[in-house]
């Protein structure tokens, strides 16, 4: 027995002889008019059946067997995800902001510029309480110059230094240590206004009454520098008034008119005789 499919010129054959039997048998099987519909569309489907057949040959009639090959799934579409911006956890940190450096109020100390120098409990400019007399008034001859002929009791008691335009200082000395300063103007200079050196709040020969009671509310009188006139010209003339620093005592001297200072003194200069 041959089982091998019929191929070339035989399967034409075959499937033509085929396509006769069934035109045939349909011919001789025709429905009544109202089933015709129905024999037609199997008629139709038979053909269209060995239609198929004709281009595809044994693999229409299953001759052939042959693998059905799925299509391909579809890959996967993989879309990256959308990285979106965030705020940072991390804390703000606000840059510092350079802080403005206050404009002095006072010129930079000169050591040859009086108007420079301040005046504390302890310091008179270059000049300190305590300090050795001459290593003291060696700086202070940086801007005065030695006055020999008014030295109080000679120079190892109290020096006196000169300068135009400033006031005059005298230096205190015990046992070879200064002791106290204290500066002083001619009557009526201290009226025209403020010279020399200074307190740190602007104040000394020149200034006011007013302006040391503003500047020290702790201002006493100091009855030790009282002058002795009599009558007083003015209410307080002629009258001295002190102020207690951190470092000591500053005493005010009032000139003539009893309003401006003519006079500083720092240190402990009271009672000092020749004697």
């Amino acid at each position: 027995m041959n089982t091998e499919p019929p191929q070339g010129d035989d399967l034409q054959q075959m499937l033509v002889s085929m396509k006769q039997n069934v035109l045939a048998r349909a011919e001789l099987d025709r429905p009544a008019p109202k089933r015709r519909g129905r024999r037609a569309g199997i008629v139709i489907g038979i053909i269209a059946v060995l239609g198929i057949g004709v281009g595809s040959g044994a693999v229409a009639l299953g001759m052939v067997p042959q693998p059905f090959t799925a299509a391909p799934a579809p890959s996967p579409t993989v879309t990256e995800p959308t990285q979106t911006p965030t705020k940072s956890s991390a804390p703000v940190v606000n840059e510092p902001t350079a802080t403005p450096t206050p404009t002095p109020t006072r010129k930079p100390f000169a050591l040859d510029d009086p108007s420079t120098w301040t005046i504390s409990g302890n310091e008179f400019g270059p000049v300190a309480i305590g300090g050795e007399t001459g290593a003291e008034t060696d700086d202070l001859g940086v801007a005065y110059q030695h006055d020999r002929a008014n030295d109080v009791c000679g120079p190892e008691f109290g020096s006196s230094w000169a300068r135009d335009g400033q006031p005059t200082l005298i230096v205190w000395s015990a046992n070879g240590r200064v002791i106290g300063v204290n500066a002083w103007v001619p009557p009526g200079v201290g009226e025209r206004g403020v010279v020399g050196p200074t307190t740190s709040s602007g104040l000394g020969i020149g200034s006011t009454l007013d302006e040391l009671r503003e500047a020290y509310p702790d201002l006493v009188d100091d009855p030790v520098y009282t002058k002795d006139v009599e009558p007083l010209p003015a209410p307080d003339a002629y009258t001295a008034w002190k102020t207690e620093t951190d470092t000591g005592w500053i005493t005010f001297a009032l000139g003539e008119d009893g309003v401006h200072v003519d006079n500083v003194v720092i240190g402990e200069i009271s009672g000092i005789s020749c004697d």
